[in-house]
């Protein structure tokens, strides 16, 4: 509760700040405008891509877009004047300001590495109340996303830094996992699975 009282006074405290200047930059604010509709577009588009289990190739692809969307939005609220439509605004860029942050702290891509030429394994943070981090199997998909095709969630496994394939054919796919060994003594981690449902 804290938090949640401490976050609303911060966006209220940015908000106040243009009732301090009294001069204006038409300049800076078409600048700002242009690139907090675009980031937010981006972020929308791509979070729903997300969700779906779609996420963009690269390591920092999506977090640069959110971290863009987060500066151009304080921005917004540090230089706009106070008016209906930026309230509006606000009321609307505030819970996806919240939503940002999260996907900053939760579900960060932290190792990937190519499988064959099909597939690729990366590994993710996990959330709250996950034991460890999340390694999923991906397939390229439309040239900038990578598909969540097989999903490992229940290994309680932190500082992922290797991922060796030991055996990997149409029937079964074998790993070696190298990890902090914080969770479990087992280092490296020794991981079969059965290749079944299209991967």
């Amino acid at each position: 509760m804290t938090a949640i009282i401490i976050f609303i006074a911060l966006i209220i405290g940015l908000n106040c700040i243009p009732l301090l200047n009294k001069t204006t930059f038409p300049r800076v604010e078409k600048v700002v405008v242009r690139i907090l509709i675009v980031a937010t577009i981006l972020f929308l588009t791509f979070g729903i891509f997300g969700l779906n289990g779609y996420s963009l190739k690269g390591l920092y692809t999506f977090s640069t877009i959110s971290w863009t969307f987060i500066v151009s939005t304080i921005a917004y609220f540090i230089i706009f004047k106070n008016t209906k439509k930026k309230i509006l605004t606000a009321f609307i860029l505030t819970p996806l300001l919240v939503v940002a942050g999260l996907t900053l702290i939760l579900g960060q891509l932290v190792y990937e590495r190519q499988l064959d030429e099909n597939y690729r394994i990366t590994v993710t943070t996990g959330g709250f109340l996950a034991c460890g981090e999340i390694i999923n199997i991906t397939q390229t998909r439309f040239g900038i996303f990578d598909k969540q095709v097989f999903h490992i969630g229940d290994l309680c496994l932190l500082g992922i830094t290797k991922i060796e394939t030991i055996k990997l054919d149409d029937k079964h796919a074998e790993f070696l996992i190298y990890h902090n060994g914080q969770l479990d003594s087992e280092n490296p981690y020794k991981y079969d699975v059965e290749r079944k449902n299209g991967w």
